[in-house]
């Protein structure tokens, strides 16, 4: 399936017209109760069927960001909190993303059960670094998932 097709059945599933303009394609989904919404970028790498996903979680705050940074990598580690993506900066923006890799056969066999979980993954962390208040002595836990049918994201 080339990635012009994996488009096309993500737009279905969504029920929206995406275009891929450039080997790449990027739409906005808001979570349920409206409250946070979460860009995301696939771009096809071309010869090495590997397509891109990303997300962009917001701008990191300032204040206590060292504390939050530690979190992200905690969380990186073992994908315990990133349901196999990875927690990134983008230093030019100032804004954390959310991003992984999948090979694009891999991705055209189970668009949306590879999907899902990375929109879920990216609105949680995006509302997670919105509502972030650094606090001095709360302690990093692991919280269960939504749902509670996967690895948990840290508490901060």
């Amino acid at each position: 399936m080339s990635f012009e097709d994996i488009v096309a059945v993500l737009g279905q599933a969504f029920g929206m017209e995406l275009k891929v303009v450039q080997d790449t394609t990027v739409f906005e989904v808001v979570s349920d109760d409206g409250s946070t919404k979460v860009q995301i970028l696939l771009q096809d790498s071309g010869e090495r069927n590997l397509v891109l996903m990303s997300a962009d979680l917001g701008e990191v705050p300032p204040e206590g960001r060292e504390r939050l940074f530690q979190t992200m990598l905690e969380a990186n580690n073992m994908f315990s909190g990133t349901v196999g993506s990875t927690l990134a900066l983008d230093a030019a923006s100032g804004n954390a993303r959310l991003q992984r890799y999948m090979p694009g056969d891999d991705l055209a066999n189970n668009v949306m059960g590879t999907l899902e979980p990375f929109i879920e993954t990216a609105l949680l962390w995006s509302r997670m670094i919105a509502d972030y208040r650094p606090s001095v002595d709360a302690p990093m836990e692991f919280t269960e998932s939504p749902g509670g049918d996967g690895p948990g994201l840290m508490s901060v």
